[in-house]
């Protein structure tokens, strides 16, 4: 029959290969690899040389189910799955794992279980988190450079007008798999220090009824519903999410509302899926805050309002054909609009002063480098100056990608080729204005209704346009040169352009295009049985953005993407990614025959060492004008490292361990600003220089993280984990002469009980030490706010304490 003569490809992303693996307890193959299109329902394939067949678990015997007992759940899919052909690290996520965690945004999930993943606290808000992955950070920060690449089905999800990625945009139970891929430069730009590739639930992947409210520490109420139905060749899916919480410090509250949805239809050789993505979100964000104020009260906070609203609608139509028994094509096409309206209580450069002793005040204000402006000195100088700042970004986008794949074998050598194109188009509209105000002793700034226009010192309001059009083509071939090794080599062309078009004057007009054709190769092969070694070569790029373009001149500082100013052009950043390693599978009765009765279960292992060079890499950087900052190519950076993971898997337990070092360096004499690093203050220049070696700021040096989940009695489980980050150095300290962070673990415990079949209640007691991390931290000008006295110019973002929260699931 055809259908046994479909195959999967090592470059179309992720498909499960069932072929009825839960329930004979047999241990399903799970193909990661290149390209961003895959299939979204499993289907029936041949086991390749590379994959190797299906190799049973040995099971434990259970109680037959019962409504009064129900079943010991069925033996899971190793998270880090392995597509042996893959000569890279790849680790993944079903669903069910990432769901055992119970956290409610995705990255929460990934950071607990990912091996190599940390977050750091920017914006103060556990819904803002900035992903890190091995040194390379996705954010929702303006002005962090990006170094990740996300997918979602497929489309890459990074936002056209900064590269940002908005994690609370993600509807997190709607996703069947998550896969972290690295050295992989087919997934395009930005994707030099790996990608998050996500495949989203469907009819045919889910079928069911499941509805979980919960609530608990600091007014946290959330909930969320999927329904899923198939109906012959028909198929629908819908979730929807929604979170309410005060926060865990001051002004720190959020809302989330999110849903997901699709309908697809699948035939004897095709399928076809629309789907849609919608997010109406509010998330109070308030920032790192000076230490003396953090010891006196963990929930103070330096100056707010800090907000934004997110707003997405995305919708994506896209299918696959089965060609012939041998070629598979693949489309997508799909439009993206995003919304984001911010508020940000600030400190000003502005400066009035009092009137000296019988003399008139002065009439105008100054700037911080005591040059007149036109701003009235409105209260003779007796009070605090402050600033709220305001932007607003519109990012629309629509993309496609056509992709064929190729699995047959060619003068007696199995062959496996996929190639395709990709071309999305951004468009982004982008406004910010200044409001001055007043800093009370609360810290939350109230504006004055007086707006600032300050075009000399840097400070006036801002329109422009901007347009993303992003071209690539790629290839990817996987041969099997013996039935133990198996060769892999492709490149990825990419192109893109980028527009900025002032609607105030012309000083930010300008277009810029990169291009750059980015090779990968590498091999794996089978050492022993279910024991294989790999490793590759790759190369990658990531074009400035928009907002990097348009403020990169340190002589005309911004407020990072609030104030845009005519700048000099950045290069691309390049990097080149070196791994090794080894990874494979033991069925632990065959290998130790007597703990076969205590682990009946399989062990799926991997560990290997990785490089990423940078070139030309980008850094946000402070100006030497206080409150403002650019970007800059700074030089050579690298990455580089070792990580090892463990997971195993049988019907009671579950359980995973996993370690990254990472080493994050500079390896180039660059001078940076950072008016307040105490050396440059020390010196006066505003500015420190940095030398090979030193350590990168944000990048944790060790993360060890562990968890187990196991089933008590049928119906009563229990869990943990535990993740632990070592210190990194604060940002602004390029060269390492401050202490870093403290190192920190956090413990989480969790247990469920199902009452009935349908019914079950549930509590989590996150961070039960309280630990209150400090995973983030910057220099700040201890001057800043006149009636406020510090000595420590340190500024960390607190992590939150101990919750307790319970909650009840219904599934039909």
């Amino acid at each position: 029959m055809a259908a046994k003569k479909q195959v999967s490809l090592v470059a179309l992303g992720i498909a499960i290969v069932s072929n009825g693996a839960l329930a004979q307890q047999t241990l399903p193959t799970i193909e990661v690899g290149g390209a961003p299109l895959r299939s979204t329902t499993p289907r029936p394939a041949r086991p390749s040389a590379a994959q190797g067949p299906s190799r049973p678990v040995a099971a434990r015997d259970t109680p037959a189910p019962s409504a009064a007992s129900p079943a010991l759940e069925p033996a899971e899919v190793s998270p880090v799955v392995i597509q042996y052909a893959v000569p890279s690290a790849t680790y993944t996520l079903s669903s069910k794992e990432l769901q055992k965690t119970r956290g409610f945004e995705f990255s929460e999930n990934l950071f607990r279980q990912s091996p190599g993943i940390s977050v750091n606290d920017v914006a103060g808000n556990p819904l803002q988190p900035e992903v890190d992955f091995r040194g390379f950070v996705a954010s929702p920060i303006a002005g962090t450079p990006q170094g990740l690449a996300v997918y979602q089905n497929g489309i890459r999800i990074n936002e056209a007008w900064g590269d940002n990625v908005y994690w609370d945009m993600i509807p997190s139970i709607a996703i069947d798999r998550s896969t972290v891929v690295t050295g992989n430069p087919l997934f395009g730009l930005n994707a030099i220090g790996g990608a998050v590739v996500l495949d989203m639930k469907n009819g045919f992947t889910w079928q069911g009824l499941e509805i979980d409210g919960r609530g608990g520490s600091r007014g946290r109420r959330q909930g969320y519903g999927q329904f899923g139905i198939q109906s012959g060749p028909y198929a629908a899916y819908l979730a929807m999410e929604a979170l309410g919480d005060n926060g865990y410090r001051y002004f720190s509250g959020a809302h989330i509302k999110r849903l997901y949805g699709d309908v697809g239809y699948r035939g004897d050789s095709a399928e076809i899926h629309a789907n849609v993505t919608l997010a109406g979100n509010k998330i109070n964000g308030t920032g790192p805050t000076a230490v003396e104020d953090v010891a006196r009260d963990p929930w103070a906070v330096y100056t707010v309002p800090q907000s934004q609203k997110n707003t997405l609608s995305m919708f994506d139509l896209n299918g696959n054909v089965q060609a012939s028994p041998t070629w598979k094509l693949f489309g997508d096409v799909h439009y993206r609009a995003f919304s984001q309206a911010r508020v940000d209580g600030n400190t000003t450069e502005f400066e009035c002063e009092p009137p000296e002793p019988g003399e008139a005040p002065e009439l105008f204000c100054e700037n911080d480098l005591g040059d007149p402006t036109s701003i009235p000195n409105f209260f003779n100088g007796q009070v605090q100056l402050g600033a709220i700042d305001r932007t607003w970004t519109r990012s629309r986008t629509i993309g496609g990608t056509v992709q064929a794949a190729n699995d047959d074998v060619y003068f007696g050598f199995h062959n496996k080729i996929t190639f395709g194109a990709s071309l999305d188009q951004g468009w982004s509209y982008f406004a910010a204005n200044q409001e001055l105000g007043i800093i009370p002793p609360t810290l939350s700034v109230i504006g004055i209704n007086y707006y600032v226009d300050e075009l000399a010192s840097g400070v006036a309001p801002v329109n422009v346009t901007a347009g993303n059009s992003y071209l690539g083509v790629y290839a990817l071939d996987t041969l099997d040169v013996t039935d133990r090794l198996k060769i892999t080599a492709g490149a990825r062309f990419n192109r893109a352009g980028i527009s900025l078009h002032d609607l105030r004057g012309t000083a930010l007009n300008g277009a810029d295009v990169f291009t750059r054709i980015n090779p990968v190769a590498g091999a794996t092969y089978e050492v022993l049985s279910n024991t294989f070694a790999y490793g590759s070569y790759s190369e990658a790029n990531r074009a400035p953005t928009p907002l990097e373009l348009g403020c990169s001149d340190p002589a005309r500082p911004c407020l990072i993407d609030t104030f845009l100013v005519a700048d000099p052009p950045l290069k691309q950043v390049e990097s080149n990614t070196t791994e090794f390693g080894m990874r494979g599978t033991v069925e632990i009765p065959k290998v130790l025959p007597a703990a076969g009765d205590y682990l009946p279960g399989v062990l799926t292992w991997s560990g290997g060492i990785f490089r990423t060079n940078n070139f030309n890499d980008i850094l946000a950087v402070p100006s030497t004008i206080n409150g403002r900052g650019y970007f800059t190519n700074a030089g050579s950076t690298r990455r580089e490292g070792v990580e090892v993971a463990l997971r195993y898997t049988d019907e009671r337990l579950s359980a995973y361990a996993n370690y990254t070092m990472t080493v994050a360096t500079f390896r180039s004499h660059i001078v940076l600003g950072a008016p307040d690093n105490p050396l440059a203050q020390l010196y006066g220049n505003g500015s420190i220089a940095v030398t090979p070696g030193a350590n990168l700021s944000s990048v944790a040096p060790h993360r060890f993280k562990a968890g187990a989940d196991y089933a008590v009695t049928p119906q009563w489980r229990v869990g943990a984990d535990v993740q632990y980050t070592a210190g990194s150095y604060i940002r602004g300290d390029e060269i390492n002469i401050g202490a870093r962070l403290p190192s920190y673990a956090m413990l989480n415990l969790r247990t469920s009980y199902q009452i009935t079949p349908n019914l079950q209640v549930y509590g989590l007691f996150e961070n039960i030490t309280n630990t209150r991390a400090r995973t983030f931290g910057t220099w700040f000008d201890t001057n800043d706010i006149a009636f406020l006295t510090y000595t420590n110019p340190r500024m960390v973002s607190l992590g939150p304490p101990t919750g307790i929260y319970g909650g009840i699931k219904f599934t039909y």
